[in-house]
């Protein structure tokens, strides 16, 4: 279950090699993905081998895992795709863009195939992932400080389906780091829309939390001392799913 590695990109690499492999044996492989520094290189590595290995992304479909979202009016819109923090604007200017490195028309990851909830009906999410099959292989990443994942924190039940949730001051401060361009935690949106923790291990066939770098060595403490699901470390919810594995650097293991 856990996979250890000498350094974040060996980490990358194996995890886009077993990925590109997976794609080669199933057509219309469902991948959910977040958005931020965790799964960046793991998206170039599939990209740069899916290309010399000749592997065709065009019926690659992704299911996001979250978005930002405004009150305004007292209504909750999405946030603009073009702004730097946007997770749709991650999706297409990042993981669409890595993915189709040097790829031929016929072969790319087209716009069409990338997912999102959406704020109107945000449980609508979780029938469309069971309409597409479940999600075959699912990335996770946890938050460095409180164990989020996607937008849930420790408030989250264990089988919420997807929703609007209320950003915790400590996930809010995570996301400074993670876009770097926010200026102060002001900036940084006070709700998301993100699937829920029911959405990850119940609709996810295999999943696999990627754990790389020192800032990530107290979220490793904190998942493999326990080595089951702990409500106020919610990334923890990889013990629930039904395959899972654990991809960890040594940065992040540290002493262990």
């Amino acid at each position: 279950m856990l996979k250890k590695f000498a350094s974040s990109n060996d980490l990358s690499i194996n995890l886009a090699r077993y990925t590109v492999k997976e794609i080669q044996k199933k057509n219309g492989i469902i991948l959910g993905c977040p958005s931020g520094r965790s799964l960046r290189k793991t998206y170039k590595y599939i990209g740069i081998l899916s290309y010399k290995i000749n592997v065709d992304l065009s019926n690659v479909k992704i299911a996001m895992m979250d978005e930002f979202v405004i009150l305004k009016n007292k209504k909750f819109q999405h946030c603009d795709p073009k702004l730097h923090y946007s997770c749709v604007g991650y999706s297409y200017r990042v993981i669409q863009r890595l993915f189709n490195y040097k790829k031929s028309k016929k072969k790319k990851l087209t716009k069409s195939n990338i997912f999102f909830p959406k704020i109107h009906n945000p449980k609508q999410y979780d029938k469309l992932i069971q309409k597409l099959g479940g999600i075959d292989i699912f990335f996770l990443a946890s938050g460095s400080s409180d164990g989020h994942i996607a937008f849930n924190n420790y408030t989250s039940n264990v089988n919420s389906s997807t929703h609007i949730v209320t950003l915790s001051t400590q996930t809010r401060k995570d996301n400074l780091k993670t876009f770097s361009k926010f200026q102060s935690l002001k900036e940084v949106p006070k709700f998301g829309i993100t699937v829920g923790l029911g959405t990850i291990h119940k609709l996810s066939k295999k999943a696999i939390l990627v754990l790389s770098g020192k800032e990530k060595r107290k979220a490793a403490n904190e998942i493999l001392s326990k080595k089951l699901f702990n409500k106020q470390w919610p990334a923890s919810i990889v013990y629930k799913c039904k395959k899972k594995l654990i991809y960890i650097d040594k940065e992040a293991l540290g002493n262990k």
